[in-house]
């Protein structure tokens, strides 16, 4: 587990909001992997039944969406709590300390504003997710609860990323791609 922060900066609160923070981004991420696991083995299965003559399972290719839905959302939250997100480097780069600071507060606003909107709007996304989805048996709102959980950590992670550029308590470099190759 990565962190970007120094790890002795800021008050106590902050550095254990960052290692919680990082601690279920941790979660997130073996999740989502025990989720393409389960999905590489039920289609792995399906293939070899067919393949020997059996009938397909049914319900194998309804429950891959479902599963790559959950862990693509999941992905979410660790993708931008561990700075693997795309971002504008030759741009950026260019700006400067003071540049880069003020995009990374930028970054954090469009975040806040778009999960928090999000979260807002998270009872009429349940109520409009009625239904029992076929050969799964799973209503449909459950679709949405790992995006919802996803919001609102990257909702914590924004807010916990701005409060420390502002305080000057977080660090300014964006992590290289040698990074984003280990994860």
């Amino acid at each position: 587990m990565t962190t970007h922060r120094p790890p002795n900066c800021g008050p106590a609160w902050f550095r254990g909001a960052n290692r919680l923070l990082d601690g279920a981004a941790g979660l997130f991420q073996t999740a989502a992997e025990l989720l393409l696991t389960v999905m590489l083995v039920i289609n792995f299965a399906n293939i070899v039944l067919r393949n020997t003559g059996q009938p397909s399972l049914l319900w194998v290719s309804p429950w891959t969406l479902v599963l790559m839905v959950w862990a693509v959302f999941l992905g979410f939250f660790v993708m931008y709590r561990r700075h693997l997100d795309i971002v504008l480097g030759l741009v950026i780069d260019r700006l400067g300390p003071f540049g880069r600071r003020m995009a990374r507060v930028l970054t954090a606003l469009a975040g806040l504003a778009f999960t928090l909107i999000l979260l807002a709007e998270t009872p009429q996304i349940l109520t409009r997710q009625r239904g029992t989805m076929e050969l799964i048996g799973l209503t449909r709102y459950w679709l949405s609860l790992p995006l919802l959980a996803s919001a609102a950590m990257l909702t914590l992670h924004f807010l916990t990323d701005l409060i420390g550029v502002l305080a000057g308590w977080a660090d300014d470099d964006a992590p290289g791609s040698e990074e984003a190759a280990q994860w």
